[in-house]
């Protein structure tokens, strides 16, 4: 026999029998202020807006803790309507609601009411999408978790990575494609911070941010503290239990 048919016959038999016990996994949602950008509406009769109206109704700071932060020069909420105006250049339908956020080459963020904790697994998430007349590397999204007791950028974040359509993580909306079409080609992308024992940022507020190119599109943010659970294996021997392995994932 296989190891491998082995090891599942087993699996099973020691699930059957009650004495497996799988790893399970446990999160926690944390608040975001205005995680899907319809807090600050948008005026109608332009179907966009500037953080220097948006905020401070929303709660995503334009260039946190930067210079320019907060006015004309900023990432920008736009409304449905305002998607679907021009038949050349289509911005992502939101994906939920009425409103969505398009990066035009800066930062949004916001320190949350939660603090980093030991042995947590912070995961940020948003949904991408870029405009129909995107290339792949134009409507790039970069994420970022940081400790919000330090001044925000990406050198002083606990991490960041790249997100695009040309490394697979989202896609463009498709040239001619309806609102509808739009809405189902969102994609989520998350990122990770893992929280060491005796992490400098243990206690400190957690911040979350992303970077939008002139092209993308983000929309519904989410953060969770992910705690990963043990997983224990139990045979029953002579005169009582024997714990044969424990391993945290």
């Amino acid at each position: 026999m296989k190891i491998s048919s082995w090891t599942k016959k087993l699996s099973s038999a020691l699930l059957a029998a009650g004495i497996w016990v799988p790893s399970a996994v446990f999160a926690r949602d944390i608040p975001l202020g205005d995680a899907s950008f319809e807090d600050a509406v948008v005026p109608a009769a332009i179907g966009y807006s500037y953080s220097s109206t948006y905020r401070p109704t929303s709660a995503w700071v334009d260039d946190a803790d930067m210079a320019g932060q907060d006015d004309g020069s900023s990432n920008w909420l736009y409304d449905a309507a305002y998607a679907e105006t021009n038949p050349d250049r289509l911005r992502p339908a939101p994906r939920t609601g009425n409103q969505a956020m398009h990066g035009i080459g800066y930062y949004s963020g916001q320190e949350t009411g939660a603090v980093f904790e030991s042995g947590m697994v912070y995961k940020f998430s948003v949904w991408a999408q870029g405009d129909s007349d995107s290339t792949d590397s134009s409507s790039r999204v970069w994420l970022y978790i940081y400790d919000g007791s330090v001044p925000f950028s990406e050198p002083n974040s606990l991490t960041f990575a790249r997100y695009a359509p040309d490394t697979g993580d989202f896609v463009n909306r498709a040239p001619g494609s309806s609102a509808a079409e739009s809405q189902a080609s969102w994609t989520q992308i998350t990122i990770s911070h893992r929280v060491e024992p005796g992490a400098p940022e243990i206690g400190q507020p957690v911040g979350v941010a992303f970077w939008g190119a002139g092209d993308g599109a983000v929309d519904d943010a989410s953060l969770a503290a992910v705690v990963p659970e043990p997983t224990t294996v139990i045979l029953a021997g002579m005169g009582g239990l024997l714990l044969l392995g424990r391993r945290r994932d």
